[in-house]
């Protein structure tokens, strides 16, 4: 059985909510748990389950679900501030990924000696 990003973000709320339940943490820091550990599992699978042509979408939403869970710790407005400019930046790299796809392809041709092409020849 393959793991998936579902079961992954389902492990990070169910982690969360038994560290809430043990009083560990409040229920303000419950939701940056879980936003964090969700973030930073769509930032892993985007390298190690995710197709290579979508990498750089889920890598950009981990970091953008994971700038969510930083308004446990600093003010509301730069949280939000960090997300908008971590969306910026996802809808940036993706517009650039994605108008240059990046295929590599190896095109055969015959085999013809140097003095047969008229180029090579001076007369």
């Amino acid at each position: 059985m393959k793991p998936g990003w579902g079961i992954g973000t389902v492990i990070a709320i169910i982690f969360s909510v038994a560290v809430y339940l043990l009083n560990i943490v409040d229920l303000k820091g419950l939701v940056s748990l879980t936003l964090l550990l969700c973030g930073l599992w769509t930032l892993v699978s985007a390298f190690v389950i995710v197709e290579r042509k979508d990498r750089s979408y889920y890598s950009g939403w981990g970091i953008v679900i994971a700038a969510l869970s930083l308004f446990d710790f600093i003010p509301l407005n730069y949280t939000i501030a960090l997300v908008l400019l971590a969306i910026i930046a996802l809808i940036i790299i993706n517009v650039y990924i994605g108008k240059a796809p990046k295929t590599f392809t190896a095109a055969t041709s015959s085999q013809a000696p140097a003095g047969g092409t008229p180029a090579a020849s001076l007369t």
